[in-house]
């Protein structure tokens, strides 16, 4: 009898489907270990010993809540910088985490106090529970995208409130005052506690489903750590409200170190993304291409290459960075304008690549003077060096994520861009020319002199600019 023989043939959709199913498996299994551990804890008291080790709890949740805020600190520096409202967020749940545990951890018997307080043991799920307010903001943040935006604008008040509410519940809690007055107070309680715990589950079960989309949209670590980070902290939140009378037992140490591994897994997480960009994966589409108003500055020196070709490399050297050293924080700092990149002996910067300067014309064309004011007081003790001249444009752009690990960057892109160098390019030495465009957005008794119907090179229609002597 002839054997017959069948080969099952796969696609590659049977594949990536195959193993998207996979993953998904393992990541149930291994949401649903920590809780299937409390279960049993909770089930068999032999197996739940008290340990009661109150350097131990000092240590461990101080320095988790130390690394907690740490990364939420850095997550906004990474938000601040790019304008993303996810990212920041993400860092003012982590921030809320971070302070609410080192609380709880200062609390610890005998350390540091010699008695109990109410506000020290509820310390940590207060904590979760703003935290769980801001994951659930982040998650959902890109359904209004102009909220995004007034976030971004509000993103100091926003890490200002996050400090003085863990500042006031510090204080709160060592006057003893009411509600927080002695450990056994109705703020302490089962009820209350098991009712903040309710709530936060459901709000990070909700938001790491949330994160589950965007996971799928970009499959990267980063965003399926911060899923694994939301299910860790509303497991804690089970183990928060059924632990009850337990404390010191193995089952509260458990959820105590489901928090410690939520955060150590999004350290890790972090740790290997590109060091310049370490959240670039949970930013938003408008962070990574977006159409916005600015308003853009080019510097140059003129002569700089004949200055070069008379001059040792170290001399040269030595005016790039006195120049632009002076220049960059001048920008940033002063006029809160953001230097894109340096271009040779040129520099470009922009102002409002975040949408939040609507007097970013303003603040380009007083920068502007400012670099030729500071560029006069260089050139009286180095009167051989080149001088420098600056171009000012505003207008839309895109502003667009370019490049990957190894080197980002976020660069406006369009004809006002190019129309600013190309004025850079026909300002006087010494002086800044600046767009009509730009010239319609300064106060009316701006000092300026007209230069109108210029040719501009690779552009087939003149332009009209001016000379920009003062601003009121």
């Amino acid at each position: 009898m002839a054997s017959a023989s069948f080969t099952l043939r796969t696609t590659p959709t049977s594949h990536g489907r195959a193993r998207a199913y996979a993953l998904f498996a393992i990541g149930v299994v291994a949401a649903a270990l920590p809780l299937v551990g409390l279960v049993s804890l909770l089930l068999r008291s032999e197996l739940d010993p008290h340990i009661e080790n109150y350097q131990l709890h000092f240590v461990v949740f101080g320095l988790v809540g130390v690394l907690a805020f740490a990364l939420g600190y850095g997550a906004g520096e990474a938000a601040k910088q790019r304008g993303d409202a996810r990212v920041l967020l993400l860092s003012l749940a982590f921030m809320a985490t971070g302070g609410f545990l080192f609380i709880h951890a200062l609390g610890s018997p005998t350390v540091l106090f010699a008695e109990e307080h109410a506000g020290f043991q509820v310390a940590i799920p207060v904590g979760l529970l703003v935290s769980a307010v801001f994951a659930a903001g982040s998650a959902f943040v890109d359904v209004r995208p102009r909220m995004a935006a007034e976030l971004i604008r509000r993103r100091d008040l926003l890490r200002v409130s996050v400090l003085a509410v863990m500042a006031l519940w510090f204080v709160w809690t060592v006057a003893d005052l009411p509600p927080l007055r002695g450990p056994d107070t109705e703020a302490a309680t089962n009820r209350l506690v098991t009712a903040m715990a309710i709530v936060a589950t459901i709000v990070y079960a909700v938001s790491a489903a949330r994160y589950w989309r965007i996971f799928r949209n970009r499959r990267n670590l980063l965003p399926l750590t911060v899923i694994a980070c939301f299910l860790l902290l509303s497991e804690a939140m089970i183990g928060v409200a059924f632990t009850g009378e337990r404390k010191w037992h193995a089952s509260w140490w458990e959820w105590h170190g489901l928090i410690v591994a939520a955060y150590v897994i999004i350290g890790l997480a972090v740790r290997r993304e590109w060091r310049d960009e370490r959240y670039r994966r949970l930013y938003l589409p408008t962070t990574r291409e977006r159409h916005q108003d600015v308003s853009v500055l080019f510097a140059d020196l003129v002569g700089y290459t004949g200055f070069t070709e008379r001059s040792s490399p170290a001399e040269a050297a030595a005016v790039l960075d006195a120049y632009w050293g002076m220049a960059a924080p001048l920008i940033s700092r002063q006029f809160g304008g953001e230097v894109e990149k340096f271009i040779g002996d040129g520099i470009m910067a922009t102002f409002n690549s975040r949408g939040d300067q609507p007097d970013h014309a303003q603040r380009a064309a007083g920068a502007a003077l400012a670099l030729q004011r500071r560029a006069t007081q260089l050139l009286v003790e180095h009167p051989h060096w080149p001088r420098l001249r600056v171009g000012v444009n505003s207008g839309g752009v895109v502003v667009r994520e370019i490049g990957s690990d190894g080197h980002v960057a976020y660069t406006s892109v369009g004809d006002t861009v190019n129309t600013g160098a190309r004025l850079e390019g026909l300002a006087p030495a010494g002086g800044v020319l600046i767009g009509a465009e730009t010239y319609s957005r300064l106060p009316a008794d701006a000092v300026v002199e007209q230069r109108p119907r210029l040719r501009v090179r690779g552009k087939e229609d003149v332009v009209d600019a001016y000379l920009l002597h003062a601003l009121p």
